[in-house]
């Protein structure tokens, strides 16, 4: 495996020069130019009322062509002072996390989605080509881009919510609600050919009524309509759609595919603690979801262990010379497994700031030889992080030099993690002779050019690509 080192920096006082990073209205219309380039025909589905300024919803979704996704990648790529971070694919649509763009203060990553299939199930309620063949040119300010047509966007809007979960959206109710009562016959006439007459009938008449409850009443005779429709005219291609839907979706969901983790050590539980609240708040819209998780066997075990010692430290090496460390060792094993699969969002970036590994760690240099052996082997029983970070002191947060005067016995625990982590696929040591500023934009660094080599691998593997295609 690849053995990742950075080498302790000179002390200093100031921050590493800040990157620039793109507007929303850079970046909109250097996507939209590179589409263009592509020869590609896109639409913003909805929320962009307030571009180019201003992002309305938490991502932008562009419709695209089937069979385009390819092209939409690399137009993507070409733009320069962005890296993508984060990719997650399902049956209809691709999610982007893009770095390097900052749609409002303090962010510095935004989701882009390339959406092919407007869907229920895998069965489709509205073709991208009909979408992006009636789609009209919206100017907002110095940007011109496509939108769909007022009844496109209208039904989508409503579907999204209503067809799909079985709730309807405030945000959007009241422009549905004049589009659907401005333009009942093109509405009307777009959705007769998923879901009949009947239906769609039904549907439009409960929306211009404004009857939230014949709406929500109406969810059933429209999935009912629309599979039995799919079913007959196209029975082999629509229950192809259905089990495409299934699978990916299991693979987002419930398989580490959509997972990154990343671990940082420490003996400073504060400092570590601070240092990935900085980190969560940096990170935002690098994935659908940034988290923190602990791991309660652990902290369990730490503390009956922290009890039964009268000790204030729960990592120390005395502690875990006792039988009681590894007590609880197979339930904090299952349950650090059953997190790699467990229901999550399209793409998770989840951080471990527990004391489990800690523990684990210290336990290995136990005078009791049958604690060591079974920390040994639980260390290589448990999940491997994407990315291990050690931060070697226990005071990164502090001000003052005289503060960071290591004991002898913390600077044998600090080597003694050093060489834990470098026995892992990733590790990161810092100094922490410095201000914590830095050392966060610093770890920051790191995670974004881990997340970013591990898209572009995993972009080439999905495409069949050399390298160089997906570099800018």
């Amino acid at each position: 495996m690849q053995r990742l080192s950075w080498r302790n920096m000179q002390d200093t006082s100031t921050l590493p020069p800040q990157p620039r990073f793109l507007s929303l209205g850079e970046l909109l219309k250097a996507v939209i130019q590179s589409f263009s380039d592509e020869g590609l025909r896109t639409c913003v589905l909805r929320n962009y009322e307030g571009f180019p300024d201003c992002n309305v919803g938490s991502d932008v979704d562009f419709l695209i062509r089937k069979g385009e996704l390819r092209s939409a990648i690399r137009a993507l790529r070409s733009i320069k002072g962005i890296r993508i971070v984060g990719y997650a694919e399902r049956s209809y649509a691709a999610h982007v996390f893009v770095e390097g763009v900052s749609p409002t203060p303090g962010v510095r990553a935004i989701g882009l989605d390339f959406v092919w299939s407007l869907n229920w199930k895998g069965l489709q309620y509205l073709t991208a080509d009909d979408v992006l063949h009636a789609a009209i040119q919206r100017q907002a300010g110095d940007l011109t881009l496509l939108v769909p047509s007022p009844a496109h966007e209208a039904i989508i809007s409503l579907l999204s919510s209503l067809l799909i979960g079985g709730w309807i959206k405030e945000k959007y109710s009241a422009k549905v609600h004049r589009t659907f009562a401005g333009d009942s016959l093109e509405v009307t006439a777009a959705l007769l050919p998923a879901f009949g007459r009947q239906a769609a009938t039904r549907l439009v008449d409960s929306v211009v009524n404004g009857d939230r409850q014949a709406m929500l009443s109406c969810v059933k005779p429209l999935r009912v309509s629309l599979t039995w429709r799919a079913l007959l005219h196209s029975p082999f291609r629509s229950v192809s759609a259905i089990a495409r839907y299934h699978v990916r979706e299991f693979i987002v969901r419930c398989t580490p595919t959509t997972l990154e983790t990343i671990f940082i050590s420490g003996l400073d539980k504060v400092g570590r603690t601070k240092l990935i609240e900085n980190l969560i708040s940096m990170l935002q819209y690098s994935a659908k979801l940034v988290e923190r998780r602990h791991f309660g066997a652990a902290f369990t075990i730490s503390h009956e262990m922290s009890r039964e010692n009268g000790s204030a430290n729960p990592c120390s090496g005395e502690q875990c010379g006792s039988l009681a460390c590894v007590v609880r060792i197979p339930g904090w094993v299952l349950e650090e497994w059953l997190g790699q699969f467990q229901k999550r969002q399209n793409l998770t970036l989840r951080f471990d700031e527990s004391s489990c590994f800690n523990l684990l760690v210290n336990a290995q240099t136990s005078r009791n030889g049958l604690v060591a052996w079974i920390s040994r082997l639980t260390a290589n029983l448990l999940p491997s992080f994407d990315l291990w970070i050690s931060l070697d002191g226990i005071e990164i947060f502090k001000k003052t030099r005289s503060e960071l005067v290591l004991a002898d016995e913390t600077h044998k625990e600090i080597e003694t993690y050093r060489a834990f982590v470098k026995t892992k696929k990733r590790c990161d040591i810092r100094a922490v002779s410095r201000p914590a500023s830095f050392v966060t934009e610093e770890v920051y660094a790191r995670i974004i050019e881990t997340l970013s080599q591990r898209v572009e691998e995993k972009l080439r593997k999905r495409f069949n690509c050399a390298r160089s295609v997906f570099c800018n």
